[in-house]
């Protein structure tokens, strides 16, 4: 019989390495955690039913060590390689201020965006299209998965689409200065991927330990960058409460699913990020669902539009009909996040984000289980 745990592998060790890197940067006794960590692992892995969380030990004693004896690491930044793809958006027919749109969501240059346009996307729950995240790394992979479907001929032609479409995301994430919102997305694509081709299940909780993994043994200061936590925290999010909150299933009515999931998707990522953004911000958006049904609707198509545009302004062509259609794009994108920027005033201090998160816990798990009993089965989100 499969272990409980046993499609989840990386999770109790990336518990264990952020706490150990927490625990570094709070100033505690490090040799005396690190012998108890040791201790505990030792323990753990004798006792048969703790082997699981053995790694979770072994992983907090290196993520002391680690904490303590790294240093403040630059995210990697290649502004040299932005700017020509800048310059190119706006010489697009894009007008000034989707020019301006457009470069600070495909190449991170905000420098003309008003302030106005982001405190109204911040306002309504749409923040995360400002900034190159695991959304954006996310349409560029649906992009490239599309564009070499011709590949899907053969085997080998199967695993040169991976490779391309790999390409494809690092190259954005390389773009977009490896933050740890692109890496986390860019590593769990990757295993999705790979998983796919050999022929073996991803687990995306396991996915997402082991992102979280590499990005902290890259950077660990990474760990109090408000970007990785609200990343992480949104996946988790989703992973916790799109499946239980979504009333249809994936395979009897996939249609009625896929529109459930336009709302349970944002719904479960606003819930476990709004602690973080309360804390960090004081203020969490009230209108995020009617928010985010307007960036699967309007700003999905602008951004392939824009990319397309981008692209053909770097080859010297102009097609004034597509710059037409995403400038009406970006006005309806716009005008909707000023009508639904309606921030909501609240402040949280350390304890009331680690109650808020244990609230939401207890919370997915009542949800899951009534969802359990009700239908007999689980969700396609058990393993989380």
């Amino acid at each position: 019989m499969r272990a409980p745990y046993s499609r989840i592998p990386a999770l109790p060790a990336a518990i264990g390495l952020a706490a150990g890197i927490a625990v570094a940067g709070a100033g505690a006794a490090v040799l005396f955690s690190v012998a108890a960590g040791a201790v505990s692992a030792v323990v753990l892995w004798v006792w048969r039913p703790g082997r699981f969380f053995a790694s979770a030990a072994a992983a907090f004693c290196f993520g002391i060590l680690l904490g303590a004896a790294a240093d403040e690491t630059p995210a990697v930044c290649y502004p040299d390689a932005r700017t020509p793809l800048a310059e190119s958006i706006y010489a697009s027919p894009l007008s000034g201020p989707a020019a301006a749109f457009a470069a600070t969501t495909l190449v991170a240059d905000g420098r003309y965006l008003p302030q106005n346009i982001r405190d109204d996307f911040r306002g309504a729950g749409m923040a995360h299209v400002l900034a190159l995240s695991g959304f954006h790394a996310g349409v560029v992979a649906l992009l490239a998965m599309w564009l070499t479907r011709p590949m899907l001929l053969g085997r080998s032609g199967r695993r040169l689409r991976v490779v391309v479409v790999l390409c494809a995301v690092w190259g954005f994430a390389w773009l977009g200065g490896m933050s740890a919102s692109l890496m986390r997305a860019s590593v769990m694509i990757s295993l999705l991927l790979v998983s796919r081709c050999i022929g073996r299940y991803s687990s995306p909780v396991n996915s997402l330990a082991v992102a979280a993994i590499v990005i902290l043994l890259w950077r660990p200061s990474a760990l109090y960058d408000v970007g990785f936590q609200l990343s992480f925290a949104a996946v988790a999010g989703i992973l916790a409460f799109a499946g239980p909150l979504n009333p249809f299933d994936r395979r009897e009515w996939p249609r009625m699913h896929y529109a459930a999931s336009l709302a349970a998707v944002p719904v479960g990522a606003t819930l476990a990020t709004a602690p973080v953004v309360a804390a960090v911000f004081g203020a969490v958006p009230l209108l995020f669902l009617p928010a985010n049904v307007l960036v699967a609707f309007v700003f999905v198509p602008f951004y392939v539009l824009a990319l397309l545009l981008a692209g053909l302004s770097c080859m010297g062509l102009h097609l004034s009909l597509l710059g037409a259609v995403a400038d009406a794009l970006y006005a309806l994108m716009a005008g909707g996040a000023s009508m639904l920027s309606a921030p909501a005033a609240v402040g949280l201090d350390v304890w009331g984000v680690v109650a808020a998160y244990v609230f939401l816990a207890l919370m997915s798990l009542a949800i899951k289980r009534s969802r359990r009993s009700f239908r007999g089965t689980g969700s396609d989100y058990d393993s989380f």
